[in-house]
């Protein structure tokens, strides 16, 4: 059986259209220039025969050879016709084509080259149609995924927020009542044993507040209900609440806390400034055996201010520095690195992080295993703000003699408030709802100087409602009683946070430290005070995100 050998057909278009070039283009011109010439030769021929003159001869030669240049245009224009405006029609569709319009051109009746070159590009048109509807096909199915998906992932991440707020609100309940308990086994304890003892449950205590913190402090980053509040803010006042805040706990692990004194400015939220440092001090604070925690400012050439804080921890490892600010990760500790480091979420370089991009801070992390790590906060420095005369005012927390009705529907809640409000020497009543608020209040013949209620008390009753009917109980107005009232509460929700923003009451997140409570505790009853000698004063507010 002989091989077949395929057909060549590669030739088959030029022999066309050399073909088609000689029958109607070079025959043509050759017909009509041999007949020309013909008719010259004739008429040169005849010259002998005709009793002409030169002037004639040369008349007729001009008229024969018009007539053949009459032919040759002729014949062009032909030419014109059946192939240059079929390559015109063809170099539009072309171009259509290319811009993804359908194209459909008349198929030439005398066949050969251009017809297939019609037919070609009606083919070519149609499959790019085809393709354009199949691509526009999957691109809607396509986008009809995502969309679905992206419905999905929004309600797993709103499935997620309520989750974490709702277990933060239940698990703050029993951490605010050992709050208050610890605190009231100190006060008056001598017993060096005891007061050990007592100082490691507030340190547990303290340690699921920092948990706690976390968890709240992420649920709002995530509903975007943080706003930044940019103000020139002094370094110096939020170094000394942050020293405040981890004096102790430093101390009671035999570690240095040095946090340098500094006349810098910067323009930054306060709080959330404030927020971004407790976490690096505390975070730095678990990490650290040996040494300490040193916390200092750089003025930078650009005009900034970088704020360091260095610890003597165990550094972190080269390729985990990049993801140690990824929510809920850790670096992998030796197992006899437990305590305090072990009960970490992951989460508090996941907020700074977050913090920082709503204050427009920037975030550099240096770092050597064995050695240590500096976490720089830098931000934009403003011109130093004079204090009023009364900024240096130092009010002493002394609560002392104050008239308290305590509101809560957990009565280890309201025995612990009970129990700790008068070892500081309140006239202290509690009560669960409104009817036994209104019962409590009998032989106060005036107002009390402070109501501090829960936000929720079961069976849909709301701590500013039982506010209001004790108001009117003394016949005041609800929207401004002549007592100081603060909230407790463990809410979370952004949308009920926005609500209880909006009755001007200041509010207190639990678990609250004790030495906070008092701070509000003065605070609100102080703001009372004002509003009865000026009326027209704007209420003391206690900002909401550091509590």
């Amino acid at each position: 059986m002989h091989p077949t050998t395929p057909p060549h057909h590669s030739p088959a278009v030029p022999d066309s259209l050399l073909r088609q070039w000689a029958l109607r283009v070079v025959l043509p011109l050759l017909l009509a220039v041999c007949a020309a010439f013909a008719l010259l030769l004739w008429a040169a021929h005849a010259q002998s025969f005709l009793s002409m003159g030169e002037t004639g001869i040369l008349w007729l030669g001009g008229l024969l050879l018009l007539a053949a240049l009459a032919l040759v245009v002729a014949i062009s224009w032909n030419i014109a016709l059946r192939v240059v405006r079929p390559l015109d029609e063809l170099i539009g569709a072309i171009e259509r084509v290319g811009r993804g319009e359908q194209v459909s051109l008349s198929i030439a009746r005398q066949g050969g080259a251009i017809s297939r070159l019609q037919h070609g590009v009606n083919q070519a048109s149609r499959m790019l149609a085809s393709t354009h509807n199949r691509m526009q096909s999957e691109l809607g199915r396509t986008t009809i995924e995502l969309v679905d998906k992206n419905a999905k992932l929004e309600a797993a991440s709103q499935a997620r927020a309520r989750l974490l707020a709702a277990a933060s609100h239940d698990l703050r309940q029993p951490l605010y009542a050992l709050t208050l308990f610890s605190s009231t086994l100190r006060a008056g304890e001598t017993d060096p044993d005891r007061l050990a003892r007592v100082m490691h449950i507030e340190e547990c205590v303290a340690s699921l507040d920092q948990l706690f913190s976390e968890l709240l402090d992420l649920s709002r980053l995530e509903a975007g209900s943080m706003l930044a509040e940019v103000t020139n803010v002094r370094l110096d006042g939020v170094f000394d609440e942050v020293s405040r805040n981890f004096r102790m706990l430093s101390e009671s692990r035999g570690l240095r806390l040095v946090v340098r004194k500094t006349d810098a400015w910067v323009r930054c939220d306060r709080t959330m400034l404030a927020r971004i440092l407790n976490n690096l001090v505390s975070n730095a604070l678990r990490y650290t055996d040996e040494g300490g925690v040193l916390v200092g400012v750089r003025h930078q050439y650009s005009g900034q201010v970088r704020i360091d804080v260095w610890d003597t921890g165990c550094g972190i490892p080269p390729e985990h520095q990049q993801r140690v600010f990824e929510e809920f990760y850790q670096v992998k500790q030796p197992a006899h690195r437990g305590g305090e480091r072990g009960r970490g979420l992951g989460l508090g370089l996941a907020t700074v992080r977050r913090l920082a991009e709503l204050t427009g801070c920037a975030i550099t992390l240096a770092s050597r295993p064995g050695k240590g790590t500096c976490i720089s906060v830098t931000l934009a420095a403003c011109q130093a703000h004079l204090p009023s005369n009364d900024d240096d005012i130092d009010n002493p927390i002394d609560i002392s003699g104050l008239r308290v009705l305590a509101i809560d529907d957990e009565p280890s809640i309201l025995e612990g408030l009970r129990t700790l409000l008068q070892e500081w020497g309140c006239d202290i009543r509690t009560a669960s709802d409104e009817a036994s608020a209104l019962e409590r209040l009998e032989g106060w013949f005036t107002p009390p100087d402070l109501i501090i209620s829960d936000l929720h008390l079961g069976d849909n009753l709301f701590g500013p409602d039982v506010l209001a009917a004790v108001a009117r109980y003394y016949r005041e107005d609800p929207a401004s009683p002549p007592f100081a009232r603060l909230l407790v509460t463990g809410e979370t929700r952004p949308e009920r946070i926005g609500e209880i923003t909006t009755l001007h009451i200041p509010v207190l997140f639990k678990p609250v430290p004790p030495q906070r409570l008092r701070e509000a505790m003065l605070a609100a009853v102080l703001a009372a005070r004002a509003r009865q000698h000026y009326p027209d004063a704007a209420d003391m507010v206690i900002d909401q995100r550091t509590m």
